[in-house]
């Protein structure tokens, strides 16, 4: 029997990790996160560091965001590519490092591409979240303890990345809203209310019986 496959797209700050975390927890999925740079960094043989700076994650974002509005963190160096695997490497083995889990595991996968990596995958359900801006610089703020310039340079900056590093790997556009089953503004719908409503969604999909299988 295939498992289940619930991958989640996001804008920053919208409220993505807490969604896949809710699921996760709800069905006892497998959530999918750093896990998955661990396991390519082993395979590459390569420091989980360079992957981090690499894929669309934001942690050299911030540092060097902080860094511009003379914070005192010092911004990372770049790593040489002649040492280094390049994205083209990397989103492949995450790609095959995705679908190693998913045969062993119902899985939650957060970002990465992975509405493409499953796309014709039979027990997939693709889901997109966005916010509008004051509400993503709220969360932003608080997250990373930014101020609102700060807040709204890290969304620019993250959004830029992260369309730019799956248009180059897929060739799609990631906010594209026809990639995806389920597309919610968490901006305009309560939290709450969103969770449950993908509960239900993954319910009737994917368990017949009220959660059971």
């Amino acid at each position: 029997m295939e498992n289940i496959v619930v991958t989640i797209a996001r804008q920053i700050g919208s409220g993505g990790y807490d969604l896949a975390k809710s699921i996760a927890e709800r069905f006892n999925f497998k959530l999918i996160d750093r896990e998955l740079i661990i396991h390519t960094a082993e395979i590459l043989k390569t420091d989980v560091s360079y992957l981090e700076k690499k894929e669309e994650k934001v942690t050299s974002l911030i540092e060097s965001i902080l860094s511009v509005f003379s914070i005192g963190t010092p911004e990372v160096g770049s790593l040489s590519n002649n040492t280094y695997p390049d994205d083209k490497e990397i989103f492949e083995t995450q790609s095959k490092v995705l679908k190693s889990f998913a045969e062993q595991h119902n899985i939650v996968a957060l970002g990465r591409g992975s509405f493409f990596i499953f796309k014709d995958y039979p027990k997939h359900l693709s889901i997109f979240l966005k916010a509008n801006l004051d509400y993503r610089v709220k969360n932003i703020s608080k997250e990373f303890n930014m101020d609102r310039d700060q807040a709204i340079e890290l969304i620019k900056k993250t959004d830029e990345a992260r369309n730019q590093y799956i248009k180059k790997m897929t060739g799609l556009n990631r906010c594209d809203l026809r990639n995806y089953d389920i597309v919610i503004d968490l901006s305009s719908v309560n939290f709450e209310l969103a969770k449950n409503f993908i509960f239900d969604i993954i319910n009737y999909e994917f368990f017949k019986n009220g959660g059971s299988k």
